[in-house]
């Protein structure tokens, strides 16, 4: 395997960065830092990042059409506007936010964003009690379940599979997806992670059909894997931080990873096995790479007559 440099791009100190997510249009990487409730807008140019608090506890966050970005949060769906901040609500959750919130989320390449819901106390997950849902730019319903814990979301180039992660049970997930109606079935395995390496958090593809997967608390390493289209890993990359935490494809080429981490002192107590934060942990790295990412849709909201 190649080697990868892995160069820190903004010493963010995220407790919980989360959800990159790159636009073509404005060339800026958009991302929410969970539990300090903040969505961000980082241009690689400039370097300059742009803080905004949300209304209630971001789970990720997509691209809209024209200058905003949607945001699953713990009570619902936001609009966000990228030049002022300004938030206004598209949707409820579909659950009671004080004891659910969404976590990771995804566009698919017709626009509908898919995104799960999961217990808020990662130590009070229910096997099976999770949902993955729909939002086609109106209304927001069930997608998909039985899951656990949302993660790794993501859809092929060709927008015909659905990718989905269990953490916990290292296992990557693919499902047979229909443009036309939206709908995911035939779930079957399509990678185990390695019991030495992390558990699959947040994900991206490549226009040859890679899955890249974050790997936090890895027992061996932490780090970041591609998984070819037959489910092989092909590239593992080393990163210097405990908890990475998503991937995205972005920069002029699209051929630049870029990753976020965490480094929240609670967390950190959970999972880090008496390891304290180092300088880099919560900050977002870019790594070069030789493939090239599929751009992410727009998810476009819909007005009922």
């Amino acid at each position: 395997m190649p080697d990868y440099e892995v160069v820190r791009v903004l010493d963010s100190k995220a407790r919980l960065g989360e959800s990159p997510v790159w636009s073509v249009d404005h060339q800026v990487l958009l991302w929410v830092d969970i539990l300090k409730q903040t969505a961000n807008r980082f241009s690689i140019a400039t370097g300059e990042n742009v803080e905004w608090s949300v209304p209630s506890v971001p789970g990720g966050i997509v691209l809209g059409e024209g200058n905003s970005a949607l945001i699953v949060a713990s009570d619902g769906i936001y609009d966000i506007a990228l030049d002022s901040g300004a938030v206004s609500k598209l949707a409820d959750a579909p659950f009671d936010p004080s004891k659910r919130r969404f976590n990771d989320c995804k566009a698919d390449r017709q626009g509908r964003l898919w995104s799960g819901a999961s217990n808020i106390d990662p130590e009070d997950q229910v096997e099976n009690g999770g949902v993955l849902y729909r939002y086609d730019g109106m209304s927001l319903t069930q997608g998909y379940a039985p899951i656990t814990i949302p993660n790794g979301l993501a859809f092929s180039p060709d927008g015909r599979t659905m990718y989905r992660a269990e953490s916990w049970m290292r296992t990557i997930y693919a499902l047979d997806y229909d443009p036309n109606t939206g709908t995911a079935s035939n779930q079957r395995v399509f990678a185990q992670v390695p019991d030495d390496l992390g558990v699959p958090d947040g994900a991206a593809m490549d226009t040859e059909g890679g899955y890249w997967v974050a790997l936090p608390l890895g027992p061996r390493m932490n780090s970041i894997a591609r998984f070819s289209a037959d489910g092989k890993l092909d590239v593992l990359i080393e990163v210097p931080v405990l908890m990475p935490t998503m991937v995205a494809f972005g920069g002029l080429d699209m051929a630049t990873l870029y990753l976020t981490s965490a480094r929240d002192e609670h967390i950190f107590s959970l999972y880090s096995g008496g390891k304290g934060a180092n300088d880099l942990d919560g900050d977002i790295f870019a790594i070069q790479t030789s493939f090239t990412g599929v751009p992410e849709t727009k998810v476009r909201v819909r007005k009922a007559n």
